[in-house]
């Protein structure tokens, strides 16, 4: 009996411990399906930010070398060591190694002196006009491993084709398989499956797929075999893909991602052993020491829950988490933020939802002065800041370079917060060092029907669209009537070049009386955009023009039809008027835009005595504009110079003493309060023109009181309705005739 109940107690025992067993067994497989998921997932997601940072990089190089060929034929530089002076004083000169101009006999000549022969593949640089991203090759110079960027452009009778040339080496950083202890590896390869871009050490060529044949062993090797045509129209469709490898040197994930630049893919492998391998070596050791004690098998149980927990966390953070802030990324903001949004509307109705989107103007700038180190520590410094602010409850992202997505919540008036917000950007203090920044913020309030992250974010860039470039208002509110007026600017910018072509700009002339006599002076030539039958007002394009620097055409369209009119009146008449033309601020940052003036007006033979350049008040004052120097070239050049809108900037009185300036214009807001017992400020404004010896000019005057007025204080010419509102040439010409 005593035996019998010994073999029970064994039977208990074994029949115990293979229950134990199997659950363990059960338990382990599900948890290495889990980490299979999930380690997939994650994978995929490092991958695709490595194929969205390498269309980033491409993107901005493209659009670098778009700018340089815009400003090659925009201003009609052939002369190539102008277009290499051009590079080398501009600040993207750490972007590329080298800048070349290849010529259509394949010769090839560099910024830093070298001339190399391309006639052997002239054709990959002319065949059309887009910009080429070429496969990398051994550099002719340097035996470097290169890239170039390529476009044709036309120059008068000859065709060139301008390469801006960067190192392999430079891509290979953006690759996050150094992540995984350098046990990864990543290739950049064509829609054909061939090598391009090889981050390893020692470089595979050849097709990408032969070569992973070549590794795999057993099954998987006949996996693939079967799988092949699969994978190869994924990648040469742009399709992503996920697969597991079974090689010599032991499993690999293959993770294949579209760039969307060129048809090119990003494909990475990642070694079982970076990821899991502990977990593995775990498992392992759990059904082998299973038998002998199950307090070690439980013991190791947890410690692959534990290691797990660990490896998910790296793979989190390397997913979800920016570097540089330690904060979260687009990614991450986008899932929490949607799970946010879908909890719908708070327990306290005196608290707000906001989401807002900000950035810092010309942070590039900072990096080049500064340096990258200190670059990334103001990023993290803002983020830093904003957690102290808006609370650790938060959602705070730097989504692109030194762009902050928000998600907060508020009780009191949200400008207070927006203010001390600027305030504390713009002062940023970094342990001992203060950074004068300037910041723009876009924010949108939410309400209880958003469930959707995107479309809110969308609401906070339309608002942070409207505030950049505003120097007074560092934060825009979203509201339906920015939308409405940013559709409206979209459609405006769309259609502007067609109009310049179309000529659907017309010159319309305001005659100007000089006041003792009664006869014509002159007039200024104003623009007007007679677009599908109907007049746009200056006010709805002009202030846009001028943002997106559209007016320096407009301008130069303008003088050009102003030119050609005092031409025809010129042999017509045997004279012709004063006339005035505007010249936008925008011009003064360009030091050759007057010999642009001149080419025009000698083109015409217009003698530039006739012609009266008119500068804003604001624009004399411009940082960084030497607007002392520039009057002077005009005077030299024989222009008439007036002072436009005096009286409405913040000249001071000695400013414009030192100004070569021939007339002052006086405002129109100042003669509308002419008849209100408001007369002193023109009347200073008059006397301070006599001492100066400067002829005056009153715009806006519609009343006879007005004109009687000016009369009598010696404002010497008037332009207005009183006299005549803008006309086109046509009546012009007529109106000159009665004269």
């Amino acid at each position: 009996m005593k035996f019998k109940e010994n073999k029970k107690e064994i039977v208990t025992i074994i029949i115990i411990f293979l229950i134990l067993i199997t659950i363990g067994i059960a338990y382990m497989t599900y948890m290495l399906d889990r980490i299979e998921a999930n380690t997939n997932n994650s994978i995929e997601t490092i991958v695709k930010n490595d194929a969205n940072n390498l269309k980033t990089e491409i993107t901005e190089q493209k659009a670098i070398l778009q700018s340089i060929t815009n400003e090659i034929l925009s201003d009609n530089i052939v002369d190539s060591e102008k277009i290499f002076d051009m590079y080398e004083r501009s600040d993207i000169t750490s972007n590329f190694i080298r800048m070349a101009i290849m010529y259509e006999d394949g010769t090839t000549i560099t910024n830093d002196g070298y001339e190399v022969d391309y006639s052997d593949e002239i054709d990959n640089f002319f065949s059309n006009n887009e910009i080429h991203v070429l496969e990398n090759r051994t550099s002719k110079i340097d035996r470097e491993e290169i890239n170039i960027y390529s476009q044709a452009i036309n120059l008068e009778n000859e065709k060139i084709a301008i390469l801006l040339i960067v190192k392999t080496d430079s891509y290979k950083d953006i690759f996050s398989n150094k992540i995984f202890e350098g046990r990864g590896f990543s290739y950049i390869v064509d829609n054909t499956g061939n090598i391009v871009v090889s981050a390893n050490i020692d470089k595979n060529t050849g097709n990408l797929i032969d070569n992973i044949e070549q590794m795999l062993v057993g099954s998987s090797k006949e996996r693939f075999e079967s799988n092949r045509n699969t994978i190869e129209t994924n990648i040469a469709n742009g399709i992503s893909g996920t697969r597991t490898l079974q090689t010599a040197e032991g499993k690999y994930y293959m993770v294949y991602e579209p760039i969307g630049i060129n048809d090119w893919a990003i494909v990475t492998f990642i070694p079982s052993k970076a990821i899991a391998g502990e977990v593995n070596n775990a498992l392992l050791m759990t059904f082998v020491l299973a038998i002998v004690v199950i307090i070690v098998i439980l013991a190791i149980c947890i410690y692959i829950v534990i290691s797990n927990n660990r490896k998910q966390k790296q793979l989190f953070e390397y997913a979800y988490i920016d570097p540089v802030t330690k904060k979260g990324n687009i990614y991450y903001f986008r899932k929490k933020g949607q799970e946010i949004l879908e909890k719908g509307k708070l327990q306290e109705s005196n608290v707000a939802q906001y989401i807002a989107v900000l950035d810092i103007n010309k942070f590039k700038m900072i990096n080049k002065a500064y340096g990258y180190k200190t670059g990334d520590s103001i990023l993290k410094g803002i983020a830093e800041e904003l957690e102290t602010l808006l609370g650790k409850e938060s959602l705070i992202c730097r989504y692109s370079n030194d762009y902050f997505a928000i998600l907060f919540e508020y009780k009191e008036d949200i400008h207070k917060i927006l203010n001390k917000m600027v305030r504390s950007i713009e002062n940023l203090k970094i342990e001992d060092n203060v950074y004068n920044l300037s910041v723009n913020i876009g924010i949108y309030q939410l309400t209880e029907e958003d469930r959707n992250i995107s479309e809110v974010m969308d609401k906070a860039i339309i608002a942070h669209s409207a505030s950049k470039g505003d120097v007074f208002d560092k934060f825009h509110i979203y509201d339906k009537k920015m939308e409405r007026e940013l559709e409206k600017e979209s459609r405006i910018e769309h259609e502007m070049n067609n109009a310049l072509e179309n000529k659907e700009f017309k010159v319309y002339y305001q005659p100007k009386v000089n006041t003792k006599t009664e006869k014509l002076y002159g007039a200024e030539a104003l623009v007007r955009w007679e677009h599908d039958g109907n007049m746009v007002p200056p006010s709805e394009f002009i202030p846009l023009f001028e943002k997106n620097k559209f007016i320096l055409k407009l301008d130069l369209y303008i003088f050009e039809q102003v030119c050609s009119d005092m031409k025809m009146w010129k042999e017509k008449y045997g004279k012709e008027p004063v006339i005035s033309v505007n010249v936008s601020r925008e011009h003064f940052l360009d030091e050759h835009f007057l010999e642009k003036y001149m080419m025009i007006a000698a083109k015409y033979g217009v003698d530039t005595s006739k012609i009266d350049l008119e500068i804003t008040e604001s624009a004399t004052i411009e940082a960084g504009i030497d607007i002392i120097e520039i009057m002077n070239k005009m005077k030299r050049l024989g222009f008439i110079i007036s002072i436009d809108d005096f009286g409405t900037g913040y000249s001071s009185l000695s400013a414009i003493q030192d100004m070569p300036a021939d007339i002052l214009k006086i405002d129109k807001s100042f003669v509308d309060r002419i008849g209100k017992n408001e007369k002193n400020i023109i009347d200073y404004i008059l006397n301070i023109a006599k001492e100066l010896k400067l002829t005056t000019i009153a715009e806006g005057v519609e009343t006879k009181e007005q004109r009687d007025y000016l009369l009598e204080k010696g404002c010497d010419i008037i332009q207005g309705y009183y006299y005549a509102k803008p006309m086109p040439e046509e009546k012009f010409e007529e109106y000159m005739e009665k004269e």
